[in-house]
């Protein structure tokens, strides 16, 4: 288990901001609450992959014959927690981004270069399964970096203003296995680094992992060479940032309005999931005592290696290596006494009951339809829609609660190029449209048959690339893809008209 640096974070906070520190961490309850969220979000990752708490003991594993090895692997489970995140991360995915003619040639440079295709999904899966994921945006490269939340070893701390609902404070903690430049420390000891984002600085920080107190990583080359002495300035372990906001986005899970920090959809489904793998073990075990009983005898001892299927076992007496005929009394008392039989076999059905009742359960808690167990058999598409209510729900809400991040990203995107390129590459973006792949199960061939139809009977009602993206969005092409079919349509469009007007730009007379 890795260790728990909570302390660090702390530290780093009562070195760049004590104020703010006094505010929140009376009496250490706001490390104590870093512990419990990064101890939840460590939990989280674990049952998604199938790493489940299982409180077997040896003798237990000895009997369900899980034999231990490299691999790590010897608890069995029936692992829903994948199934839930699945479900609805493979529902939320933003097909367009855009925003005035002016601005939409830069918003498309910037989604390709960071291919926001790919990267939008490891956000929004990082949100649904840990409750918060966050994009830093790097000011020299405009590159989205994608970071996880603090995990109780490692990851992104966020301090968020309640008003603003805004990062205030963050802290980025990874290790590094080199320690040739701390002097005295142990080599076996993991060493922390950490960075520290406030809205006037960043500063860069270092410390032994599960330490209570971290120490300046000075890097930074100040700008003057020398002080008015001459004497050659020595480097800090900080640089200004002039934006006063952090570079940080932040998409979270079920936020609400008493808590600036979102929660994971498969809190409710652990505990569920943990009698699941409980009725799942004894199950297993009843069904070992169904398929091989267990045979017990008493005042003899029975040859193992002889029973088979359909052999009948004989218990004589034999004297001498002959078949005693005439008993003693003594003799006749200790047969009456002899016994053989076995254990009967369990009825496991209760189990499989209960494992059926259990995996609803778990599904009507996580509003997840899962088919074969919430519903089987041919569903109209009434019926599935009727089955996925409470699914739609469910990404309808994460839809609207980050549509406002996804913005944000785009419009820090263009400040931080102009602050940091000084060209003012970047346009001034003011209205961002952000449009959602719609979350339901659609009839593909009838929408597009739709767009195809209105296209034909109102040609001037939507422009081309309107048309042109909507298809396109349906047929699950890139953006990309998309962009290099709009060009294509307006080219095609442009020789058209030049054919038609003999290439002078006007329509020849008749």
């Amino acid at each position: 288990m890795a260790t728990e640096n909570s302390g660090l974070v702390v530290a780093a906070l009562e070195q760049t901001d004590l104020e703010l520190s006094r505010s929140i961490d009376a009496l250490n309850s706001w490390k104590t609450a870093i512990a419990k969220r990064g101890a939840r979000v460590r939990l989280y990752r674990n049952y998604e992959r199938g790493d489940h708490r299982a409180n077997i003991t040896k003798e237990m594993r000895k009997m369900l014959r899980l034999v231990e090895d490299e691999a790590a692997m010897n608890d069995f489970n029936d692992n829903y927690m994948r199934v839930i995140i699945d479900k609805m991360a493979g529902r939320l995915f933003v097909s367009s981004i855009s925003a005035s003619d002016e601005t939409d040639v830069w918003i498309k440079e910037i989604l390709s270069m960071n291919d926001f295709d790919a990267q939008q999904q490891t956000w929004f899966r990082g949100a649904i399964r840990d409750g918060d994921s966050y994009v830093i945006i790097d000011p020299e490269t405009l590159s989205w970096v994608s970071e996880p939340a603090y995990d109780g070893f490692s990851g992104l701390v966020v301090i968020i203003d309640s008003m603003t609902r805004k990062p205030v404070w963050a802290c980025k903690l990874w290790s590094e296995a080199d320690t040739s430049d701390i002097a005295g420390d142990d080599p076996t000891q993991a060493v922390m680094k950490l960075i520290v984002y406030q809205p006037d600085r960043v500063s860069y920080w270092i410390g032994e992992e599960g330490a209570q107190g971290v120490r300046p990583d000075n890097k930074i080359a100040q700008a003057a060479q020398t002080d008015a002495d001459g004497t050659p300035l020595e480097p800090v372990n900080y640089e200004e940032w002039p934006l006063e906001t952090l570079p940080i986005i932040h998409y979270a899970n079920q936020i609400d309005n008493f808590t600036q920090y979102g929660e994971s959809e498969l809190r409710p489904a652990v505990p569920l999931q943990d009698v699941l793998n409980r009725t799942l073990h004894s199950m297993v075990m009843a069904s070992e005592f169904s398929a091989f009983k267990l045979l017990w005898s008493i005042g003899f001892e029975i040859d193992v290696d002889g029973i088979a299927p359909g052999g009948v076992v004989n218990l004589v007496l034999k004297a001498g290596g002959a078949t005693i005929t005439d008993f003693t009394d003594e003799q006749i008392e200790f047969i009456k006494a002899a016994k053989v039989g076995q254990f009967e076999a369990s009825d496991i059905s209760q189990y499989t009951n209960q494992v059926d009742k259990i995996v609803q359960q778990i599904s009507q808690s996580t509003q997840t339809p899962i088919y074969g167990v919430t519903a089987s058999g041919n569903l109209s598409g009434e019926a599935l829609k009727q089955l996925e209510i409470g699914l739609l729900g469910k990404i309808e809400r994460f839809q609207r609660q980050n549509t406002d991040a996804l913005k944000e990203l785009v419009q820090m995107t263009a400040a931080i190029q102009n602050e940091f390129e000084g060209n003012g590459n970047a346009p001034a973006i003011d209205d961002v449209r952000i449009i959602w792949r719609p979350a339901e199960i659609l009839d593909v061939n009838a929408r597009i048959t739709t767009l195809v139809s209105l296209r034909e009977k109102a040609p001037g009602l939507f422009t081309d690339e309107f048309f042109i993206e909507r298809i396109g969005s349906l047929l699950g092409m890139s953006q990309n893809d998309t962009k290099e079919q709009v060009e294509k349509s307006a080219l095609e469009q442009g020789m058209l008209f030049e054919a038609l007007t003999g290439g002078g730009g006007t329509i020849p007379p008749v």
